[in-house]
């Protein structure tokens, strides 16, 4: 029986631009590759914080590259940077619905090739109460799962003071004394913490990333045998089971290589050949 071949990556270190434990979540996953994780502490929060003190300014993929760009000035010795980002926002089809985007993004010094993943989790715990001195903050603490899900506390309208990744109903209390006395309009913002270290639906959704960055690297490509020949985008003409007629819809999808840019073009995943005749915009106007 012939032995299957290593993963090009397997022997190698990923390092991890993190302050906030996300390696631990991917750490198990990359080990079935053969690759090791491990944690490279820099100041994400310079790129933007959840609680608004600092401002994130850039697309996703921007902020990404920002923290691989601190890792590896750090440790000029790494040949492959992975950083990970978290983006809450209404979901792009179903506006109403709140999703937290979890994007992996892994860069190899070496050849300058970039390897991204996301995951896209329509559960996430992510609320917002403003509370006056006679509201009762228990309410909003089951509402977010307290406590695996961890609570930040302000003055309404200030950031100062500012009391992070709160896990007991006391520090909660105490903060929001703290808090009353510096607002000036007597109420206080209670919020979910959704860094990942306080977060447990994040942490799931960084991990569900995880396993799709996985299935990334497990794809070679077909020339270069480098890993992350992935689709990059749709080829649009799935033709109408009745009139025959190209839709919109992605009747194809076109794969590429990060390194030596190979593109194929091949047949949907999800096996789908034809349209149904009630989404066809000829069928119904």
């Amino acid at each position: 029986m012939a032995v299957a071949a290593p993963h090009p990556f397997h022997g190698k270190t990923f390092y991890f631009a993190t302050k906030h434990g996300k390696e631990a979540l991917l750490k198990p996953l990359l080990a079935e590759l053969g690759v090791n994780c491990i944690a490279t502490l820099i100041d994400t929060d310079e790129f933007g914080t959840f609680s608004g003190e600092v401002e994130r300014t850039g697309s996703v993929r921007e902020t990404l590259r920002k923290k691989i760009k601190a890792a590896a000035d750090q440790h000029s010795e790494a040949q492959l940077i992975l950083a990970s980002e978290g983006s809450f926002g209404p979901h792009p089809l179903i506006g109403f619905m709140q999703t937290d985007l979890e994007s992996l993004l892994l860069w190899d010094r070496e050849t300058g090739s970039e390897i991204y993943a996301e995951y896209l989790a329509t559960d996430p715990i992510h609320a917002e109460k403003i509370l006056g001195p006679r509201d009762d903050f228990r309410a909003f603490l089951k509402e977010i799962n307290f406590p695996e899900h961890g609570v930040i506390v302000h003055p309404e309208g200030l950031l100062t003071p500012l009391f992070k990744g709160l896990h007991t109903e006391r520090a909660v209390g105490q903060a929001m004394l703290d808090c009353f006395v510096a607002s000036k309009t007597a109420r206080v913002v209670l919020m979910t913490d959704l860094r990942a270290c306080h977060n447990a639906t994040r942490r799931n959704a960084i991990h569900k990333a995880g396993v799709k960055l996985i299935e990334s690297l497990n794809s070679l490509c077909p020339t270069c045998e480098f890993p992350g020949f992935t689709v990059v985008e749709g080829i649009p003409g799935l033709p109408c089971g009745d009139c025959g007629v190209p839709s919109r819809i992605a009747k194809a999808v076109l794969l590429a290589c990060p390194r030596c840019k190979t593109k194929e073009e091949r047949p949907r995943p999800d096996g789908q050949r034809e349209l149904d005749s009630s989404e066809c915009e000829f069928c119904n106007p």
